[in-house]
């Protein structure tokens, strides 16, 4: 009898083992390699065409999707080397996309500070009785003009503000 018993409870235990249940399918699998994917397709296309962006929620969506995946090859005991590619290439996105913004906002700011700067030397000309007009612009300060105004929707909200006052006072002088 002990010995039936046994041979029960080690049958029930090897069957546990052996049943090992999957919860995932292929289909699951490639279902989220492609969510990861066309992710990271839409990361790179967002960066090329709007430099400034909020890394935190990106990198939250990708690391849900990318623990998602991991999960699902991990159930399936698949190779993750599609992960890891796209791993790789996710962070290279970010890393340029991230060196290219900080290039942006330095532009940015460098095109901002030479039209402040013309447009503090203009108001102190104008106190003085000297009356400058558009024409007056030089071109440095003209190209400035010219080129925040052309990436005016890439700006932060600050750049944006400083511009907008600046072009409102030059449209009434």
């Amino acid at each position: 009898m002990k010995t039936k018993a046994t041979l029960i409870i080690g049958a029930s235990a090897l069957a546990m083992f052996s049943c090992d249940t999957k919860n995932y399918t292929e289909q699951d699998r490639v279902e989220v390699t492609t969510n990861l994917e066309n992710y990271v397709d839409s990361v790179e296309t967002a960066v090329k065409i709007i430099p400034v962006h909020n890394w935190s929620v990106i990198d939250e969506r990708y690391d849900s999707l990318d623990n998602r995946a991991e999960k699902v090859y991990e159930d399936l005991k698949v190779e993750d080397d599609n992960l890891e590619m796209i791993e790789e290439r996710y962070e290279t996105i970010v890393k340029n996309a991230k060196a290219e913004s900080e290039n942006f906002e330095r532009t940015a700011e460098m095109h901002m500070d030479n039209v402040e700067t013309w447009w503090d030397k203009t108001t102190a000309d104008i106190e003085k009785g000297t009356k400058n007009t558009a024409e007056d612009i030089e071109d440095a300060t003209q190209e400035s003009l010219d080129w925040l105004e052309k990436n005016f929707d890439k700006l932060s909200d600050e750049t944006k503000k400083e511009f907008e006052e600046i072009s409102l006072k030059l449209q009434k002088d």
